[in-house]
């Protein structure tokens, strides 16, 4: 019995154990088309080659620090092409966690 109150009381979700492209694939095997993935997954699907190379490197070097305290040249390059790339006078970007911050 799961000890997680899920979005639906009347039933517990299937266990899902990998993704590949837009496929979410459960413990017993069965695959299923993710058509409720978030903005990323829709875009990139899961488990892209490329965008996993790109999170490991990250991580290799430094997987978070507060923006309370730190920025980074990551962070500083997405900014600047988030603000190259805007449209009108859009020269700043903040930066927080999820849509609830947001």
């Amino acid at each position: 019995m799961s000890q997680i109150i899920h979005r639906s009381l009347r039933t517990t979700p299937a266990v899902a154990v990998s993704a590949e492209g837009a496929y979410i694939t459960d413990v017993s095997g069965k695959r299923y088309l993710d058509a409720c993935g978030g903005a990323a997954v829709s875009c990139l699907g899961h488990s892209h080659p490329e965008v996993l190379a790109a999170m490991h490197r990250q991580i290799d070097q430094l997987a978070y620090a507060h923006t309370s305290f730190f920025t980074s040249e990551t962070v500083e390059q997405l900014a600047e092409q988030l603000t190259r790339t805007a449209p009108g006078d859009l020269n700043y970007a903040y930066f927080v966690s999820g849509g609830s911050e947001a």
